[in-house]
């Protein structure tokens, strides 16, 4: 579990946009090289909803999806106050992996970073947004990815929706561009 913190004017604790971008950069090109993850995938959520911003603050919380994440998965959240930020951010970034009209948060967007490709794009829309079955929701969604490939991944678990991206994939160039004019848009 990766929280993105806004800065906001370049100030404070947490990443600005540089320090993000090559923070991801070097995260996936790290995890996948020393195999410390086979995937990774973004929590996007609403700031409106307050019950999964505290299943993702809670500590308790935090470090069971941390240790099922474990090296099969590095797991990304934009964690910020602002509600501004988080909308601007989710339709970007939903948008440039072609999922933007399938999926609306809350959900968790799966990928496989290869060759400095995205790839294998599959969303788990969520649908309980109360604390209790919100956290058990997306452990069995992270779980459920973990366990089965990407492919297979849309068959089984009922209890979740199950999207596919259209995208073949994205270069990393182009996430990164992307991710950069988005950030641009919301911090500065």
């Amino acid at each position: 579990m990766i929280p993105i913190y806004e800065q906001g004017q370049g100030r404070g604790i947490g990443h600005g946009l540089d320090s993000f971008l090559d923070r991801f950069d070097a995260i996936c090109q790290e995890h996948v090289t020393s195999k410390r993850a086979k995937a990774f995938a973004f929590i996007f959520y609403d700031f409106v909803d307050q019950d999964l911003r505290r299943i993702l603050k809670n500590q308790g919380a935090f470090a069971q999806l941390d240790r099922l994440a474990g090296d099969d998965l590095s797991v990304f959240y934009l964690h910020t106050g602002r509600r501004d930020t988080v909308s601007k951010f989710n339709t970007a970034f939903l948008s440039k992996l072609g999922v933007i009209d399938k999926a609306t948060p809350p959900c968790v967007v799966f990928f496989k970073f290869t060759k400095d490709k995205i790839e294998e794009v599959a969303i788990a829309q969520l649908d309980n947004a109360d604390l209790v079955h919100g956290f058990h929701e997306l452990y069995g969604a992270i779980d459920h990815y973990i366990k089965t490939d990407v492919n297979q991944a849309a068959i089984g678990l009922h209890s979740i929706k199950w999207i596919k991206s259209g995208a073949g994939f994205v270069s990393l160039e182009v996430f990164r561009a992307a991710l950069k004019k988005v950030l641009e848009i919301i911090v500065f």
